[in-house]
């Protein structure tokens, strides 16, 4: 894979704002207390407890060992003062933020955890020092850290956690299809509507068929393409970006009560589910369009040659599997449809500090070290992390993976998964009501054509309405 250093230019003020953050003063600490971060100011860092080991809660073994390894270079006198956990950033009575709340002091000093599970558990998390706050205005990803720190700043986003829309190229040529790209956005012109995709699958009278060698094998895969783009509607999760075709976007008008399946929006992504199912998009081996109860996830089969179109996670293991069956994936935005761009959910990864922490300020010091640009790299090589950092951050790490690289620029066009709390119950979380009213029901009926876009609509929108009056309650 050919270098890519992911940095836009920086321009004069944003040089002077990222230069900003370092010479910025903070109120001068000598001895930490146990209960606070405490600042040096000649030394630009946070002091370190006497007896201070920090545990660092992360969700795979590889990226914490090279943590640990650099901390043991960066600072030979807190040698081993650094030990990883694997935790799982995912919310688990032992993981996430969840498993602080439960665990407390039990639970990793600092943790790698998603951003939207922050709502309703600050009361578990330790306020971070005003030098945090100045970094995550500047650095990280606005619209995130505004959003998820909106009463206090406890998380500073780091990565993103999403599906990036990805196109197999060798796919993709030996079926003859052009991947010139006459405006350079990343997606070919031959496809970046899905009126040109589904007019590609409807012009088979016959499935076509796929070969190519796997690394170490000589007989080719040879994979019959029943499926252009395996569209979810089981797991809506992954199938929002279908119900985003008209422009919608859940809890748009940013009320927490209101999530807006009542929109016209919201119709319009049901009708291009409807006019998905009417088309040769997805069939099975008889040719017949597939019933909808098969449109669950299937997103993996695409990086072993299953479809020339997929949404691809930022966990999968992208370098691998292209280098394994000699395939090239590129990545982009979403096509259009109607001339308006789908947008997948996104989320992002980010480490806060255990209010039940006993080093408070040692933790901070780690926290400090982990938002620098070659700590962030580390992160970046030894993980499938993609940075969820402002382009032109001082920190932004330098990324050798050209997939890497591709994959968190079409990350930008995605909708973050709104982390709003019910006005009424701050600890509900307000997108429950997506994923609590079986809304891939009423998706798969619509497929089917059990139901029509209007049918499927209103009752959506009626059990929503249900589901917030019986958990939009005081307690």
């Amino acid at each position: 894979m050919k270098r890519i250093v992911l940095v836009v230019t920086l321009l004069i003020t944003s040089l002077f704002i990222s230069a900003c953050n370092t010479q910025r003063t903070y109120a001068d600490c000598d001895t930490p207390d146990g209960t606070a971060a405490c600042w040096s100011q000649d030394d630009e860092n946070f002091r370190w407890e006497e007896g201070a080991v920090i545990t660092i809660g992360v969700d795979n073994d590889t990226m914490g060992a090279a943590l640990v390894e650099k901390w043991n270079a960066d600072f030979p006198a807190l040698a081993d003062k650094l030990v990883f956990r694997n935790y799982g950033s995912a919310n688990g009575t032992s993981s996430g933020v969840q498993g602080i709340q439960d665990g407390q002091g039990e639970a990793p000093d600092v943790a790698l955890v998603i951003d939207n599970e922050v709502t309703g558990k600050e009361a578990s998390l330790f306020p971070l020092h005003e030098y945090f706050e100045d970094l995550g205005n500047e650095q990280t990803h606005k619209a995130v850290f505004e959003t998820i720190n909106a009463s206090g700043v406890f998380y500073l986003p780091a990565f993103y956690d999403g599906m990036s829309f990805s196109w197999n190229k060798t796919m993709i040529e030996a079926l003859g299809i052009s991947t010139a790209d006459a405006n350079d956005d990343g997606l070919p012109d031959a496809f970046d509507t899905f009126e040109e995709i589904f007019a590609i699958a409807n012009a088979y009278t016959t499935r076509p068929t796929f070969s190519f060698t796997k690394d170490g094998e000589s007989t080719p895969t040879v994979n019959t393409i029943y499926e252009m783009f395996p569209i979810s509607l089981g797991e809506v999760w992954s199938g929002y970006s279908s119900v985003s075709a008209g422009g919608w976007q859940l809890f748009e008008s940013g009320e927490m009560d209101n999530p807006g399946f009542d929109a016209p929006e919201f119709k319009a992504g049901l009708e291009f589910i409807q006019a998905f199912a009417a088309t040769k998009m997805s069939v099975d081996e008889t040719g017949a369009k597939k019933n909808a109860s098969a449109m669950g996830w299937r997103w993996d089969a695409y990086l072993d040659g299953a479809y020339p179109f997929s949404l691809v996670g930022t966990w999968m293991d992208v370098d691998g599997k292209e280098n394994a069956n000699n395939l090239d994936f590129k990545f982009s935005a979403m096509p259009t449809y109607d001339g308006i761009q789908l947008t997948p959910l996104m989320k992002t990864k980010g480490f806060v500090i255990n209010a039940f922490t006993d080093y408070p300020s040692a933790a901070s010091e780690v926290l400090r070290w982990v938002y620098t640009q070659d700590t962030l790299e580390t992160i970046v090589e030894n993980s499938a992390y993609l940075p969820a950092l402002q382009e032109d951050a001082a920190i932004y790490p330098v990324i050798d993976s050209e997939n890497k690289a591709e994959f968190a620029l079409g990350m930008r066009f995605n909708y973050l998964e709104p982390a709003g709390a019910l006005p009424l119950a701050p600890t509900q979380r307000a997108m429950n009501v997506y994923y609590s009213i079986a809304i891939g029901d009423f998706y798969q009926a619509v497929w089917n054509g059990t139901k029509t876009p209007t049918e499927a609509q209103n009752e959506i929108h009626s059990a929503a309405q249900a589901w917030l009056a019986l958990n939009n309650v005081a307690a």
